[in-house]
């Protein structure tokens, strides 16, 4: 199978590199405020219990309704704050379709990433226009189009400097009022080298299928999604609704926000195949059960003998002991995960006396030590230089903080299994499955304490859990 290059997300994940598919999901238009941030909650927490990454998309206007009478949306001022709103509070990553040239350097103040709808995904001006914003662009392909013919508009997008481009497919007209998927088309595009984005709920549509509004056939979605996952898609898009009878836009083919974990929890087992990615169970609570379910904690990359490890007596059978060095994250952990700013709007944070006298104790003790994070400022290398810290990796975007920290390994000539680290959120995952000993703060995500095997401490981020975590380690070396 081909693997494209990857495309990173606000120094969070990538999309593509053959890495676990990214979901981009969120009902087709927002209807209002409530709704919107009803819907992107609950997928929020769906996805961190299921470790998948979640881009959260709705629509402010939908300007290619069958009817003239039918509902587009709340408009661009009021989306826009709505959506504005889902970043800052769920810090989500934000996706919204643009229709208009005009639209693209606003909705980019917002947005982290453009949609192209399907019906202008061949209209040069608006391509230029969202290119030049600099911000990753998912195309969805024409209804029209061939999937060679992406190739023009990837053209179009790199002669204009941007290289952050997605390929979206959502169906081929076949006759009237209905869709077929070529599975074929999608490694068609794929071989381009940008990641390919499926989406499961469009495919289904029959457009204008039932006169003045498109009818659809959300039954298949689950199918469709599970056959594109088996090529090797890199993303799945799903419009998901808590009431889709209801839906101002799409309802025959949205999903019920009641049955996506089901979904997704399917989708997941294909792709761990399709990729090859190693995993190991997660208890995942579906309504009043729990049962174990294979989850996306990759560590493929790690040493062979972290990768044999079993995740559950990790801590327990290496101990503290064989501690070498300690790495630690920093929103969320060193800090309390606080947004400050001064009124000239200079970013602020606030970090704990207590950890940073943790670090030069623990460094007293000849553990080497580093901050790994995957945001880039003065005010964390200040830290680091102050405290006298080993080792800085600040927003490395390929292979994330586990390759950070293999890379701190080589120069110092240690495994992970001699390492400890300290995280709180779904960019941490990775390093915390794969490292000797690992441990979070109390208010950790919860995909992050059910880690098999993770040491959960008693204090929150910001507030001694480093310290709290260097002492644990210091009273077993020294007991």
């Amino acid at each position: 199978m081909t693997e494209t290059r990857k495309i990173n997300v606000l120094n969070r994940f990538d999309i593509g590199g053959n890495n676990r598919f990214v979901l981009i999901a969120g009902p087709c238009v927002i209807e209002s405020e409530e709704m919107t941030m009803q819907v992107a909650t609950e997928l929020k927490s769906i996805c961190e219990e299921l470790q998948i990454h979640l881009i959260f998309k709705s629509s402010f206007d939908k300007a290619n309704r069958t009817s003239a009478k039918a509902p587009r949306g709340v408009g661009m001022e009021s989306g826009l704050q709505i959506l504005q709103r889902v970043k800052n509070e769920l810090n989500l990553p934000i996706i919204t379709d643009v229709h208009e040239t005009w639209q693209c350097t606003p909705v980019a103040e917002v947005a982290d990433m453009l949609q192209i709808p399907a019906f202008l995904s061949r209209q040069t001006d608006l391509l230029i226009a969202a290119a030049k914003t600099g911000k990753i662009v998912n195309v969805k392909k024409g209804q029209f189009m061939a999937p060679w013919d992406m190739k023009n508009v990837i053209d179009k997008l790199r002669d204009s400097g941007n290289e952050n481009i997605l390929l979206c497919e959502r169906g081929t007209s076949f006759g009237y009022n209905n869709l077929v998927v070529d599975m074929t088309g999608l490694v068609e595009m794929r071989s381009y080298g940008f990641p390919v984005v499926f989406d499961a709920t469009h495919a289904v549509q029959k457009p204008g299928g039932q006169g003045t509004s498109t009818g659809g056939n959300r039954e298949m979605v689950p199918y469709l999604m599970r056959a594109a996952l088996a090529v090797g898609v890199d993303a799945i898009f799903a419009e998901v609704h808590p009431d889709p009878e209801h839906a101002f836009s799409d309802g025959p083919n949205q999903i019920f926000l009641s049955e996506i974990r089901e979904i997704l929890e399917q989708a997941i087992l294909i792709d761990n195949i399709t990729k090859g990615i190693k995993s190991h169970p997660v208890p995942i609570a579906i309504g009043n059960r729990e049962r174990a379910l294979s989850q996306d904690i990759q560590i493929r990359n790690a040493e062979p003998e972290t990768r044999n490890l079993k995740p559950e007596t990790r801590n327990e059978e290496h101990g503290t002991r064989n501690i070498k060095l300690f790495l630690t994250d920093v929103d969320g952990v060193l800090t309390d995960a606080g947004m400050y700013y001064s009124e000239n709007g200079d970013e602020l944070k606030k970090f704990n006396t207590h950890d940073g006298m943790g670090l030069q104790l623990i460094r007293k003790h000849g553990i080497k030590t580093g901050i790994i994070t995957s945001e880039d400022t003065k005010m964390v290398e200040r830290r680091f230089n102050k405290l006298k810290l080993d080792y800085l990796y600040q927003g490395k975007r390929e292979g994330g903080k586990l390759a950070s920290a293999m890379e701190i390994c080589q120069k110092e000539g240690i495994s992970l299994n001699e390492v400890a680290y300290i995280g709180d959120d779904i960019n941490c995952l990775e390093l915390l499955s794969a490292v000797g000993l690992a441990a979070c703060p109390a208010n950790a995500l919860d995909a992050v304490k059910r880690i098999p095997g993770i040491l959960q401490m008693s204090k929150k981020g910001g507030e001694g859990c480093v310290r709290e975590f260097i002492e644990m380690i210091l009273r077993k070396n020294n007991p």
